[in-house]
């Protein structure tokens, strides 16, 4: 399971949880290679960037409890 957070100027627009990413991709309309590197934590939010809104991506694994 993966939680997808999406903020903008400080303010949380979207937060889900998720199956699998492809769920994610399916959801956001963004292709499995993108979500793949939000995931592994690899696209960093550049300093030299002007824009006037950069959405900050975090997804995350989600641990499920072990029911037994």
């Amino acid at each position: 399971m993966f939680n997808c957070k999406i903020d903008i100027d400080g303010k949380t627009i979207h937060d889900q949880n998720y199956k699998n990413l492809k769920e994610i991709c399916d959801d956001l309309n963004l292709s499995y290679n993108q979500v793949a590197e939000y995931s592994s934590g690899r696209v960093k939010r550049r300093a030299t960037n002007n824009f006037r809104f950069h959405p900050v991506v975090n997804i995350s694994r989600v641990k499920v409890p072990n029911i037994s």
